[in-house]
């Protein structure tokens, strides 16, 4: 397996997650969990840099940017601070 390429699986696994357990568990999974240690990874490892953009494109196809929003802004600082500048996130609640 090809662990950089994990992502995809990820995210199908987020629309699985939300539609049976709900949009908050969804985005704590991908977004607050696999997104954040995709993007460690890629700090250390370029296949997985390579990767990133792609991985960042496929969460704003799966969540609304107002879905996204909400989210960041129920997240402790230091986390919300990581996730906004890793989505490209402008105007969220600091």
């Amino acid at each position: 397996m090809q662990f950089h390429k994990v992502w995809r699986k990820q995210c199908q696994a987020a629309r699985g997650v939300r539609r049976r357990f709900g949009l908050k568990n969804a985005l704590d999974y991908l977004v607050g969990e696999k997104l954040l240690n995709f993007a460690a990874a890629a700090e250390k490892h370029p296949e997985f840099a390579a990767e990133l953009p792609r991985f960042q494109a496929a969460v704003w196809g799966i969540f609304h940017p107002y879905e996204l929003a909400g989210y960041l802004a129920s997240l402790r600082p230091a986390t919300r601070t990581k996730l906004i500048r890793l989505l490209h996130v402008r105007g969220s609640a600091h």
